[in-house]
């Protein structure tokens, strides 16, 4: 048996301070929770700007094969989309990904598909499509979203993206 050759008036003195920074620490906790929470439900990208951005990159669209074009948020999570007449079926999930991709790497799938073909080949196995088609959307130098472009080629799709992009810089 173990006897307590100590003050015992320190030790009960231990239990309140111990206390009190367990109650401050979850209060901080709790404060920074609520920032956060306010902070994410800040919308930079709305369902009406999201269909802007599509309407100007369909004009585009127009110029050759039907597409499928898709408005993320920062998050990855649709907040626009269509796909054309005529558009291949593979073209939605396929434009839906390079939105997606853009915005979690914060830049064109473009650049993304450059450094793979450079060497990067480990970005073929992440799970993200990098081809061109992809452009985030950026509200005062930062992402705020992206927009994704499948059905004509690499350079049609990237052009697509781009006009999108443009009008919501505007």
């Amino acid at each position: 048996m173990k006897t307590y050759a100590g003050n015992l008036s320190s030790t009960a003195q231990v239990k309140p301070q111990r206390s009190r920074a367990v109650l401050l620490g979850a209060l901080g906790l709790i404060v920074v929770w609520a920032a956060q929470a306010q902070a994410q439900s800040a919308v930079d990208l709305d369902a009406a700007t999201a269909r802007k951005v599509i309407s100007a990159a369909e004009v585009e669209a127009q110029k050759g094969p039907p597409s499928s074009i898709f408005v993320v948020d920062n998050s990855g999570a649709v907040v626009a989309a269509e796909r054309m007449d005529g558009a291949f079926p593979a073209s939605a999930r396929i434009a839906q990904g390079k939105a997606e991709t853009a915005a979690a790497f914060w830049q064109s799938t473009g650049s993304l598909e450059n450094m793979a073909n450079g060497g990067r080949v480990a970005l073929l196995s992440s799970g993200y499509v990098v081809m061109q088609g992809g452009v985030p959307l950026k509200m005062d130098g930062r992402v705020v979203g992206a927009i994704g472009v499948s059905g004509g080629n690499k350079d049609q799709d990237e052009a697509v993206a781009k006009a999108g992009a443009a009008a919501f810089a505007k």
